[in-house]
């Protein structure tokens, strides 16, 4: 299992702070054509006051300060240097754009880590309302990380505009300020590990995984014709600004009984987005590729934090799983599903996905080789699904709600998206989560293979397997 950090003096210096093994990897893994970059979006009702935000975010990253680091590389080995004039400022599409290239065309800013912190905030104004972006890449920061940043922020927005108790008036929801000490403690994970797993891997099943892993590559989904980068058609929104992410909201009254009938058919709602997805992957390549693909794969992150380590300064405590299936398994809904459900409760049974940091870990100690094998290793999955309602999660704890909207001092917060990023080979990216009832899918994608207006088209097909879906089991 991965090995823990050596124990270090408190009274040493924290800066320079040398990355970890997976981030690491997503700094060597990233290519400027698909940078490693996830998005986060809060849509509000309200405009906000500019100058409060930015003081409220300043405040913020003083205790996230991998917000404000810049990558520096000493030999093979690199490390998080703290630059307090690094920390994000709040811009706007006329400081520099959310996006850039044709407006048919639109290719997410890349971050030059060794120049500047790898998040940005972008604030859009909104004909009914307004935006906050977020743009984080993966190497200082996670979705889980990010809602200490978001609920800090949107605290001290708050009280600075005419919510001075916000975050005082209940002991559940005045949590103190993440120690930033703590960023010593980011790969140790003897905690989790201090608990045998349910269930062991012989080396038999190692092997077998190495081999399905490395060998048997997925199938990357087909780009429709006349689409893809070159393509002129963009929904008239994107004419004012391309948004990063495109979303498929469940009505509350389609969320609530999409929850029962999983609970009904001892599922989870993240096994069924899962299992709709292999088979939107197999209707998909039927539709626009003509059934050519033999297999596909999900990358599914597992967060491996406890409930202690939710107060962690913004940074990665995160493995991943990979779920495949041939193309014939995406035929019969009722198998898939239940197949998906069991593989899931395996991959946290045996702890596979610690396997996948134990490779990163031995692979840093050997810098030229680990680049050499990221480098052969591309296209290792489909797509990517990951659960986002972290970042909305306890809100209600903070914040007061009113009429379906989170009060915060004198702005109304309706909704919080997320997804990860897309990748060469990964054509799209899905962020599922359930804000308030309301089951949200968002969807980012590559931007050198896919546009906006097939990710939509990709949505809906996914959209409409989940209803496909809720009918059968309401019909049964």
């Amino acid at each position: 299992m991965v090995s823990n950090m050596p124990a270090q003096d408190s009274d040493k210096p924290l800066f320079p702070l040398p990355l970890t093994p997976l981030e690491t990897f997503f700094v060597l893994d990233e290519k400027e054509s698909c940078p490693i970059v996830s998005f986060i979006e809060l849509q509000f009702s309200t405009p906000l006051q500019l100058p409060v935000l930015q003081n409220a975010l300043n405040e913020t990253v003083k205790d996230h300060p991998l917000l404000a680091c810049k990558l520096v590389r000493h030999g093979e080995r690199f490390f998080w240097h703290f630059d307090q004039d690094l920390a994000p400022r709040v811009l706007t599409n006329e400081d520099l754009p959310l996006t850039t290239g044709p407006a048919n065309n639109p290719l997410t800013q890349p971050f030059d880590l060794f120049r500047e912190s790898g998040c940005r905030f972008w604030y859009v104004p909104a004909e009914t309302g307004s935006r906050l972006y977020v743009q984080l890449h993966h190497a200082c920061g996670d979705g889980v990380g990010m809602r200490q940043v978001l609920v800090g922020t949107l605290t001290r927005y708050a009280r600075a505009t005419g919510d001075p108790e916000c975050g005082k008036t209940s002991r559940k929801s005045s949590r103190s300020a993440p120690n930033p000490e703590r960023l010593r403690d980011r790969n140790d994970f003897s905690e989790l590990l201090s608990k045998p797993p349910k269930r062991s891997l012989t080396t038999w099943d190692r092997i077998r995984n190495a081999y399905y892993f490395h060998f048997q590559r997925p199938a990357a989904l087909s780009t429709p014709r006349g689409s893809g980068s070159t393509s002129t058609q963009q929904p008239p929104e994107s004419q004012a600004i391309s948004r990063p992410l495109r979303h498929i909201l469940f009505s509350k009254e389609e969320s609530a009984s999409i929850e029962k009938a999983c609970s009904n058919a001892s599922i989870r709602v993240n096994d069924l987005a899962i299992a709709m997805l292999f088979q939107t992957f197999e209707h998909w390549e039927q539709s626009h590729g003509g059934g050519k693909a033999i297999r596909y794969r999900v990358m599914m992150p597992v967060d491996l934090r406890s409930r202690k380590d939710l107060d962690l300064p913004a940074t990665n405590r995160l493995s991943f799983a990979f779920l495949g299936r041939r193309k014939d398994q995406c035929q019969d809904r009722d198998a898939l599903i239940s197949s998906v459900a069991d593989e899931v409760v395996a991959i946290k049974e045996t702890r596979v996905h610690m396997d996948f940091l134990d490779g990163l870990a031995a692979a840093v100690q050997h810098p030229r080789f680990m680049r050499w094998v990221i480098e052969r290793s591309r296209h290792m999955t489909t797509s990517v699904l990951t659960y986002t309602g972290d970042l909305s999660r306890g809100m209600k704890k903070f914040f007061p709600e009113r009429n379906g909207q989170l009060q915060i001092g004198d702005a109304y917060l309706h909704n919080v998206f997320g997804s990860p990023p897309g990748r060469e080979g990964t054509n799209v990216a899905l962020g599922v989560c359930i804000n308030w009832g309301q089951i949200c899918i968002s969807a980012s994608w590559n931007r050198q293979a896919w546009d906006a207006t097939t990710t939509d088209q990709f949505l809906q097909t996914y959209a409409n397997n989940w209803r496909a879906w809720l009918e059968r089991q309401t019909i049964s």
